[in-house]
């Protein structure tokens, strides 16, 4: 993004089609637009956030458009429904209807037509090409020589669109409610990109699919080394990928082998080890102590899920668990 584009919050209202166009060429993807016969008058509102590698622009717009995008090459983009539609996507021989049923995944250098509703409010989530190729060469285990592109159609129903949907609204809130001199430090704002990123990678189907699918069966020294480098690096945002590259396996064969052995995925295992340190610093704490602290430290980011998967994990709530170390009760703020 450049300098001149501010990064939080609302940063246009206006009427002016040049206008939004310029700032959302920036923002989100670069574009050109002319209003439709019988169009209402064109009006827009643009929010924009911008996280390490996922910059974000909520458009609320009036106006029937027939818009022409292409991406550079350096970001891949996702264009998300958030009231009732945002209107035919068109690449090359795909046909997308961005609704609650489908958002759209745009690869770099590919050409777009879309035709608006008369009305629309669209999330647009700009993604770092390095950042996404960089993550697939890690869950492959080898270097990638052509492009990667994905099919542009996500299915909002299934499983990894509701999860794509709850990510995207902790990314909002997160980008929304840190300084932006404290952004690039947030760990709960990189595991939300890492997880936006490696899904992805893992539930859209992508010209590198096949060869992602490639099953073996990790050896034992494998998984161990893969242990061994989420527990001595859990205060890190680690991603699938960093633990491939530590263990020296592909994803599908490190999440097969972890299923098989272990009876959990390795990035559960590294919950469970985050959750293991969170318990930790309860037992042991300072006087400056909170459960609220310890479980953010880790990369916690939704306190009642949270307490929950702590309670059934120890039996006890983590206000307990602290209660009882201090010896006494927990003033408001060390809850």
């Amino acid at each position: 993004m450049q300098s001149g584009v501010p990064r939080h919050g609302l940063v246009l209202q206006t009427k002016d089609l040049d206008e939004a166009a310029s700032l959302l060429s920036d923002a989100a993807i670069p574009y050109s637009s002319e209003l439709l016969p019988g169009s209402p008058r064109f009006s827009t509102q643009i929010f924009v956030a911008e996280g390490p590698r996922v910059h974000l622009s909520r458009v609320i717009t009036t106006g029937s458009m027939r818009v022409k995008a292409c991406l550079p090459a350096e970001c891949f983009a996702l264009v998300l429904d958030l009231r009732t539609g945002v209107g035919l996507h068109r690449a090359q021989r795909h046909s997308v209807v961005v609704d609650s049923d489908f958002s759209f995944l745009q690869s770099p250098l590919q050409p777009v037509e879309v035709l608006t509703p008369p009305n629309f409010d669209a999330l647009f989530l700009r993604f770092s090409c390095d950042a996404v190729t960089d993550e697939l060469q890690k869950m492959l285990g080898r270097e990638v020589h052509t492009n990667l592109e994905f099919v542009p159609a996500f299915g909002m129903r299934s499983a990894a669109g509701q999860r794509l949907s709850y990510l995207c609204g902790s990314l909002r809130r997160i980008l929304y409610t840190t300084d932006e001199e404290h952004v690039r430090d947030s760990l709960p704002l990189r595991q939300i990109e890492d997880e936006l990123i490696a899904l992805l990678l893992q539930a859209q189907p992508h010209n590198y699919t096949r060869l992602r699918n490639r099953q073996s069966e990790a050896g034992s020294w494998q998984i161990d080394a893969a242990e061994q480098y989420m527990r001595g690096n859990a205060h890190l945002p680690l991603t699938l990928g960093d633990v491939c590259q530590a263990a020296g396996v592909n994803a599908r064969t490190l999440q097969h082998s972890f299923r098989h052995k272990r009876r959990c995925t390795p990035m559960q295992f590294l919950r469970n080890v985050r959750m293991g340190k969170v318990r930790t610093g309860l037992l042991e704490p300072s006087e400056s102590t909170s459960v609220s602290g310890e479980a953010s430290r880790w990369g916690f980011l939704h306190f009642g899920r949270f307490s929950r998967e702590y309670q059934t994990t120890y039996g006890e709530l983590p206000s307990e668990t602290l209660r009882r170390a201090k010896g006494r009760e927990l003033s408001p703020r060390e809850q």
